[in-house]
């Protein structure tokens, strides 16, 4: 007997789904037979592992550079890669700053690439201290625990800020002068050279002063209280303004170590900078400077510009 249309489409769903379940009952047999025949030539392969971050590098760690900066200045991820670059290799870094500094600092590709390499740590300011402004900083710089407790280890410092920078162009290197306590820019009175923006500094050193002084909130900035007291230690190699230059501020010398230009170049003595030809020698030796000076474009200065930051006609005043 002929079955019906109807008939014969029920018939062949039924016939298929008793064919669907046969496959499927036969395909846990096959499955581990399966995965085998495919995972064997991956079994040959060599293992492969990426390691980043290595810290077993030449870096020596009583080495340390150093920068403490609360605000997140677009200048500061070019000014610490320039400054690793000038830096002998090695040296490591140490960026000290606010949430919002450390954030913008390790944004910088630049930055994690040193990171990967082990050569920066970025660090927010730990408790007790803040580096809001200068006097709290100074509260940090010389305070025992932070350099048994937060760089426990470390026998030179190179102190930086943004105001300061090292010249590519310089012929000494910074280990040349790593058998001084003390080294910072030279004052115009050829006394101590202790000028704290940039500077490099011995922690054996420090530690004997702050073992018997102690600085209080009413004190002068770290880098003249430091200096009273490094005078009146005896065996110390600390560098005075009559001697080479390790960084140049107010006392000019040809081809220092770096520069420091006090509040980006606004704090600079006039009469000592105000000179064309010689501002023009300096950046010729040290282009880098034109970093972190507050500088203007030659097409945007008056007619009446003499180049020297008076108005025309005053000079005799």
């Amino acid at each position: 007997m002929a079955l019906s249309p109807v008939a014969k489409t029920r018939a062949c769903i039924v016939a298929s789904i008793i064919l669907t379940w046969w496959v499927a009952s036969l395909l846990p047999r096959f499955k581990p037979a399966a995965t085998s025949q495919v995972a064997a030539p991956w079994r040959s392969f060599p293992s492969i592992k990426a390691k980043w971050g290595n810290h077993d590098t030449p870096y020596n760690a009583s080495k340390l550079a150093v920068i403490i900066d609360p605000e997140p200045n677009p200048l500061l991820v070019p000014l610490i890669l320039h400054m690793m670059a000038v830096v002998p290799p090695d040296w490591r870094f140490l960026f000290i700053g606010s949430k919002a500094s450390v954030l913008a600092v390790g944004r910088g590709f630049g930055i994690q690439v040193q990171q990967a390499f082990g050569r920066i740590d970025l660090k927010e300011v730990p408790k007790p201290w803040s580096i809001e402004d200068d006097h709290h900083r100074s509260a940090l710089w010389t305070d025992l625990r932070f350099y048994n407790d937060v760089i426990p280890g470390v026998e030179w410092i190179l102190k930086f800020d943004r105001d300061s920078i090292l010249c590519s162009n310089s012929e000494t290197s910074l280990n040349d002068w790593l058998d001084w306590s003390w080294a910072g820019a030279a004052r115009s009175d050829d006394g101590f050279s202790g000028h704290g923006g940039l500077s490099l500094r011995r922690v054996s050193v420090i530690k004997r002063v702050l073992e018997f002084q102690k600085w209080f909130d009413d004190s002068e900035p770290e880098d003249d209280w430091f200096a009273k007291r490094l005078k009146l230690l005896p065996d110390i190699k600390a560098l005075s303004g009559s001697e080479r230059a390790f960084a140049v501020e107010n006392k000019l010398v040809d081809k220092p170590m770096g520069y420091y230009a006090r509040d980006r170049g606004r704090g600079l003595d006039k009469e000592v900078w105000k000179m064309p030809e010689t501002r023009q020698k300096i950046f010729d030796y040290c282009p880098e400077l034109r970093y972190i000076m507050d500088m203007k474009l030659e097409q945007e200065r008056c007619p009446e510009d003499n180049k020297q930051d008076k108005p025309p006609g005053k000079d005799q005043a």
